[in-house]
């Protein structure tokens, strides 16, 4: 950047794709430089950069003007796509780590569509967080919105990188296009407690029936652990704690509680029973919190390929 843009022009032609990648997606990110961060890196170029004055050069700008100057007009939009596009994740990435309640705050004047943007470019997690504390006409909106979610224009790209560019400064701490669809809005609502998680489904249902319906075909919830092999249950069974499973099973189905007898020895099945038996009135959100534990804990175990869950319209369980 120091060298300009000619230069550089000219030394992206000798480098490989992944190279030019490399050293684009930290280019992509540099706003000024002063000239003791310079200097530090490049000693040999002080004299160069000079003086207290910053370079003055956009990271974004000084890409965007020499690598189609180093390659064709194709490989050029593919490379500016690829680099510019991952500059906005990681920015997207710091949402994930910032205060969901401060974020809702920020984000409650936005338009739903804005909102849904943002969120289908952030963890599950955090956008399940921040989605709880949204009001609750809004929070609808914003998942029906999610579901329709395709590609999304350029256009409509930068001016929310803009509103996240703003919203990071506004927190003391900048994004690109992700897809939604059905079932990321899925992914989102398995991590909300049932309150939430019923509230927003019945805003769906009131305009968008077919969609709810659709959504929660994709979702995979406690109940659905009786449509796993008796292996995948023992694997999952390995990795929760008797208590957690206990309280949990407080609401299963008869169903389920057999699947899950039969898959322990004799003697756990028994002690279990009389846990069961002698526990006393809980609270309903401290069995449907163990519920939602197993379920993530299950997730894992499908991201770590141990087992396969299928959600309410899953066809097979295990290959």
């Amino acid at each position: 950047m120091t060298m300009g843009e000619e230069f550089t022009a000219r030394v992206f032609r000798h480098l490989e794709e992944e190279e030019v990648k490399a050293i684009g997606e930290h280019m992509a990110l540099v706003r000024n430089i002063d000239p003791k961060s310079a200097s530090a890196i490049m000693d040999e170029f002080t004299a160069a950069i000079g003086g207290n004055q910053s370079l003055g050069i956009s990271g974004k700008d000084f890409l965007q003007k020499t690598v189609p100057k180093a390659f064709d007009s194709r490989k050029a939009d593919d490379l500016l796509g690829d680099l510019l596009s991952k500059g906005g994740e990681r920015h997207f990435e710091r949402l994930n780590t910032l205060n969901p309640q401060i974020l809702a705050n920020l984000l409650m004047g936005e338009h739903p569509q804005t909102i849904a943007l943002i969120l289908v470019n952030m963890k599950y997690q955090p956008a399940a967080e921040i989605m709880r504390y949204l009001p609750e006409h809004i929070q609808g909106e914003v998942i029906i919105r999610i579901a329709d979610l395709e590609d999304v224009p350029n256009e409509i790209v930068r001016e929310v990188q803009e509103i996240v560019d703003e919203m990071l400064i506004d927190v003391g701490k900048e994004t690109g296009a992700k897809q939604g669809g059905i079932e990321t809005a899925a992914e989102i609502l398995n991590q909300l407690d049932h309150k939430t998680e019923s509230a927003i489904f019945e805003k769906i249902e009131s305009v968008r029936e077919e969609l709810a319906d659709e959504i929660r075909q994709k979702m995979f919830v406690f109940s659905d652990l009786v449509a796993l092999d008796d292996r995948s249950i023992r694997s999952l069974l390995k990795e929760i704690s008797n208590d957690e499973l206990i309280l949990a099973m407080k609401t299963a189905s008869e169903d389920l509680i057999n699947k899950i007898f039969s898959n322990v020895s004799a003697r756990a099945a028994e002690m279990m029973k009389e846990d069961m038996e002698i526990m006393g009135p809980v609270k309903l959100r401290d069995v449907e919190q163990a519920q939602l534990n197993i379920v993530k804990t299950a997730r894992r175990l499908e991201e770590e390929g141990k087992i396969i869950l299928g959600g309410k319209g899953g066809e097979e369980v295990l290959v």
